[in-house]
């Protein structure tokens, strides 16, 4: 699928999942630096000069995935781009109306157990056919009507947490919370008096878009 000796840049700060990635993609031929967050990025982009980069978006303190991204992007179009994130988009992640640089790849960290597809995913966007491996636009579709803050209440729906606790955890009260359901409810026109849990039609919902959430 690859030529021998293609090199690539995993952008992660989990450094099991990175230590994982790069031995997976060295036993099918890649040659692998990895990095901790942008400024280790920038580094290694000089020095090893990669063919892709594997990029997480949410990186910690300082810059993020899609800044580094974008400078890729503008500096050296030559490389290809490829998001990896447990998040179902980038407004999801905290970037509120945040766009990615064109030709870019967006591919959930649930669905890379599957090496094949992984390799697969990675082949289309240093091909050129990037809009194989877009998960944020199928999420964006099933999701469609909710802004970051509804998104990020679905999420904590989804793991499984009670109204109080999700008002302790964003110092609202019962009755906010409440409201904030009933409109990711209403926006994913869930029926909350039908035959169906809204909360658990919710979550089935989240988990096609965005995978298993992770409990803090």
């Amino acid at each position: 699928m690859f030529p021998e000796g293609r090199r690539i840049l995993i952008v992660e700060d989990e450094d099991l999942l990175a230590s994982l990635l790069s031995e997976t993609l060295v036993s099918h031929g890649f040659e692998v630096e990895t990095a901790a967050n942008v400024i280790g990025a920038r580094e290694a982009i000089r020095d090893f000069d990669p063919d892709a980069v594997l990029l997480d978006i949410s990186l910690g303190e300082g810059p993020s995935g899609v800044d580094l991204a974008y400078a890729l992007h503008h500096k050296s179009p030559e490389i290809a781009i490829i998001f990896l994130t447990k998040h179902p988009t980038a407004q999801a992640a905290g970037l509120s109306g945040a766009d990615l640089p064109p030709g870019c790849g967006f591919l959930r960290k649930d669905l890379v157990r599957d090496t094949g597809y992984l390799l697969a995913c990675i082949n289309a966007v240093m091909t050129d056919r990037s809009e194989e491996v877009r998960h944020d636009l199928e999420a964006t579709a099933l999701v469609a009507g909710l802004d970051a803050k509804h998104l990020e209440i679905l999420r904590l729906i989804a793991i499984g947490y009670t109204n109080d606790q999700i008002g302790k955890m964003k110092n609202a009260s019962q009755t906010t919370v409440e409201r904030w359901c009933a409109e990711v409810f209403r926006a994913l026109d869930i029926d909350t008096k039908g035959n169906v849990n809204p909360r658990v039609e919710a979550t089935r919902r989240y988990i096609a878009v965005a995978g298993i959430p992770e409990r803090p």
